[in-house]
């Protein structure tokens, strides 16, 4: 499996401007082969190699092999689209590999014009870093609000899945992210808090200033914005980060799969319809909480099974009938059955994917199709 680690790198004054400057020269480099192989028509990398290497090699300051990553950087942008002329922002991503990037220790070398550069660096889990040296990938030097990070690609063997027939059912929703059938429970009151006052700020935000100042405030306003969203979309990640580890973990440690829903047409499917919830239903993540669970899972060698959501949350857990859902209420009551509904429906996701393992030992998927 491959993962992509975030390396914060930690360079004094005069190493920073150093990395400032590979930069800006390097995707200077990548405007002036984009702008060669725009007007020839050549967009493959070979060929593009021919038509600039040697004479960029004389003219520019960078090293050969450094040439060669601009080289394929533009060749890749053009993989996208080869109509639109390709150009590249001053502090764009550079890419780097093996030959111009090595690991010693917590700190790391980097070529940089005037030569290679010794940096130390932090990362918050180290137990990754061996595999850099056995991977042997590319890596990104990004430069982001006055910090420099590496986003290194690293190649990790999967653990190997153990055969069991067992589940965790795990039940996706907007009053609870996620209620699992084993009683794990993670409630959305506070995220949701959250983000409606952070849309109270933005609303307020957006309504400063009359006509007049606008335009003189507008690129101000703007940036605030922009970073308020993105410190929003970096709580819900971390808080997606760590609902999926400890769901991971919790089957680890019960010998068991998981299986969640299949939430992908969620938007255009759900029968709701009115403002509110479809405002709940566009802040939500399920497709990164689904995303960060596939991945830990198969980190941790925990087989993840995604199962039909239909008919999930209205059928009783107890004797696989059609039975009566209100918010967060779930009733049957020819069983009996009277509990909370999202942990009705997430022991039916985990009894249903059984089920379907073993159709000879369990009777729910008759019932549930023939209710």
């Amino acid at each position: 499996m491959r993962l992509t680690l975030k390396i914060k790198l930690l360079p004094t004054d005069e190493q920073a401007d150093l990395l400032l400057s590979t930069m800006k020269k390097a995707n200077a480099v990548c405007n002036a082969i984009s702008e060669i192989a725009g007007e020839n028509k050549v967009f493959n990398q070979f060929k593009i190699h021919a038509l600039c290497y040697h004479g960029f090699k004389s003219s520019f300051n960078l090293s050969a092999q450094m040439l060669v990553r601009c080289k394929s950087k533009v060749a890749g942008a053009y993989k996208l689209d080869r109509e639109t002329k390709r150009s590249f922002r001053p502090l764009g991503a550079v890419t780097y590999d093996s030959c111009i990037l090595s690991y010693k220790d917590m700190s790391v070398s980097i070529w940089a014009i005037g030569g290679r550069l010794k940096i130390p660096f932090v990362y918050h889990n180290p137990k990754y870093l061996p595999y850099i040296k056995i991977s042997k990938v590319e890596a990104d030097l990004v430069y982001k609000k006055g910090t420099f990070y590496l986003f290194q690609t690293i190649d990790i063997l999967d653990e190997e899945m153990e055969d069991i027939e067992e589940f965790i059912g795990v039940d996706f929703g907007l009053t609870d992210i996620v209620v699992a059938s084993n009683g794990g429970k993670q409630s959305a009151d506070w995220i949701n808090s959250y983000r409606e006052q952070r849309q109270k700020v933005r609303k307020s935000i957006q309504s400063k200033g009359t006509k007049g100042k606008m335009h003189s405030y507008k690129r101000g306003y703007a940036k605030l914005l922009k970073r308020l969203k993105g410190k929003e979309r970096t709580t819900a990640t971390i808080i997606n980060h760590t609902i999926a580890k400890n769901i991971v973990l919790a089957a680890k440690a019960e010998h068991k799969r998981i299986a969640i829903e299949d939430l992908t047409d969620i938007r255009f499917t759900s029968k709701r319809r009115n403002k509110t919830f479809a405002t709940k239903l566009g802040r939500s993540s399920f497709g990164q909480l689904r995303s960060f669970l596939k991945y830990k899972s198969k980190l941790h060698g925990v087989n993840l099974i995604v199962v039909e959501p239909r008919y999930t949350s209205q059928t009783c857990s107890c004797c696989h009938h059609v039975g009566i859902r209100k918010n967060k209420s779930f009733k049957r009551p020819n069983c009996g059955n009277d509990m909370d509904a999202d942990i009705n429906a997430a022991i039916n996701i985990a009894t249903l994917r059984s089920a379907i393992n073993q159709t000879e030992k369990s009777g729910m998927y008759c019932s549930l199709h023939t209710a």
